[in-house]
Parts: structure tokens; sequence; C-alpha cells
């Protein structure tokens, strides 16, 4: 009777730690990039490189690029694989560089990496540039009609803020470890 119960429970775990494909795809098409992130981060390590992908871009959506280091490493097998891990492995660097800026002073002038669509890619540009203004400890950044600022906040590791507003109008508050 033991033995019975535990091949059902076996193959209950086993069923339950599938991975639903459908699921994960709906949830990236409704553009629920945040389901989509949480989902694949708990079923990582089981993605084949195209949800491998779904999952780096939703999480690149929802400012999580600390989990694209484990998602470079795993898209190699085809030429899109090789470019979205150089897309997501620039993300990580840029936003690495950005915060060394803001917390050692880290010189970026002269700094050129891949152009994205990303916020971290327009602002890491700008730094490099160095077209900003410091204003009350905080970075200022006008990319019109786009303005960012960024801060730090005062715990401990102190967390990368940037606030993007299209016009004057407030859009987003990013938010990097």
């Amino acid at each position: 009777m033991r033995q019975l119960l535990l091949l059902v429970l076996s193959f209950g775990l086993m069923f339950a730690a599938e991975i639903n494909y459908d699921k994960l795809l709906n949830y990236y098409k409704e553009k629920n990039f945040k389901k989509t992130c949480r989902y694949a981060k708990k079923a990582l390590n089981r993605l084949k490189s195209p949800f491998l992908s779904i999952a780096g871009d939703a999480c690149v959506k929802e400012d999580d690029i600390n989990i694209l280091g484990i998602i470079v490493t795993k898209l190699n097998k085809t030429k899109s694989d090789r470019v979205n891990a150089s897309y997501f492995a620039t993300l990580i660097l840029e936003k690495k560089l950005i915060y060394q800026f803001m917390n050692d002073g880290l010189d970026l002038s002269g700094l050129i990496l891949p152009k994205t669509e990303h916020i971290l890619s327009r602002v890491f540009e700008k730094l490099s540039q160095k077209r900003y203004k410091i204003i009350q400890n905080k970075i200022v950044i006008n990319d019109k009609p786009y303005r960012y600022i960024l801060w730090l906040s005062s715990d401990m590791p102190a967390k990368l803020y940037i606030d993007e507003y299209k016009d004057t109008i407030f859009v987003k508050r990013h938010w990097f470890r």
C-alpha cells in the first residue's frame, strides 16, 4: 500500500512539474509580462530555447535584468538564440556599468555598446556621451521627448531608479539592483 501511494505521488509530482507552454505563451500574448517572467523563472532549467527567448523578453519588459544571465548561457543553438543572447548580455552590461557610474563615479565616456530600444541603452548612450546634468544628487538626461532622472535608494545595496517622463508626463519608474 505504501509503495502504491509513493508511486502515485511520484507521478503526481512529475506531472505537476511539467511546463505548460501554452500558459506561458498565452501570458506573453496577453502582454502580461510579469506573469510570463514569474512563470518562466520557476521552470527556467527545463525551458526550450524559443521559450527561453520569450521568457527573457518578458523579464526585460519587467526590468528583471538579473535573470538574463542564466538565460544567456542557454541560448546558443540557433542564430536567433545567439542574437537574443547578445541583446540580453548587452542589457546586463549596460545595467552593471550604469550602476557603477552611479555608485562609484565610473567614467563611461567613449564606451560604445550596441543600441537597443530599452531604457538602459538610451540612458547608457547619453551617459557615455556626457549628455546629462547633475541636479540635487540626481542625474537628469534630456532626450526629447523623453527625460530620465536617475537616483540611488538609501538602502543597502542601493537600488538604481530611473524615472521616465515623456514630455512632462510621468511614464514609469524603473528600478534595478
